[in-house]
């Protein structure tokens, strides 16, 4: 899939090229710093997540903006 950027406040979700599905970094927006990583099965909707140790707040911050990508550009995902 190609990859597609998204701002989710005060995080930057940077694509990353994925072969199935869609794949973000979860950059923190000053340093470009990776803090967590959000995918997106096209298919079956499924998010998945993972977290540095303190940054859970973070990535469900980037996987509700994940969400609401996948609702209005993949409708029934």
């Amino acid at each position: 899939m190609e990859p597609v950027e998204i701002n989710a406040g005060a995080w930057y979700l940077r694509g990353v090229q994925a072969d199935v599905g869609y794949l973000w970094d979860v950059c923190e927006p000053i340093t470009g710093e990776v803090v967590a990583e959000v995918s997106l099965d096209p298919r079956s909707g499924e998010i998945g997540v993972r977290e540095q140790p303190g940054y859970a707040e973070a990535a469900q911050t980037a996987a509700d903006a994940v969400r609401r990508f996948a609702d209005t550009a993949l409708g029934d995902a």
